[in-house]
């Protein structure tokens, strides 16, 4: 089974969770799928080391996920991004920029 793959529509992400379906983490137990509104982000940014990006949500406090192209420890693994899967932490980092229009 996949990991994450995020998909863009005009003003949502739409995620499939995969592997992580069902699993309990700091923001609840992960849906198979979710939408996020492209608007709810509040900030994106690459880790210092490079070893993960933070997705930062505006509507909810200390509402964030660390995603990474490979599952390094600690993050949540992406695929794919528009079926297109990051090579690098800071590739991923671009592909989400890119995702958020």
């Amino acid at each position: 089974m996949a990991y994450i793959v995020m998909t863009s529509t005009t003003n949502s992400i739409k995620c499939d969770n995969g592997v992580y379906s069902g699993i309990a983490g700091a923001l609840g137990v992960m849906q198979k799928k979710a939408t996020f509104r492209k608007d709810e982000i509040f900030r994106l940014s690459l880790s210092p080391d490079e070893s993960y990006v933070q997705v930062l949500f505006k509507s909810r406090t200390n509402a964030y996920f660390l995603f990474s192209f490979n599952g390094s420890a600690g993050t949540l693994q992406v695929d794919s991004i528009d079926s297109v899967a990051p090579t690098s932490n800071s590739d991923l980092y671009d592909k989400l920029v890119t995702l958020l229009g």
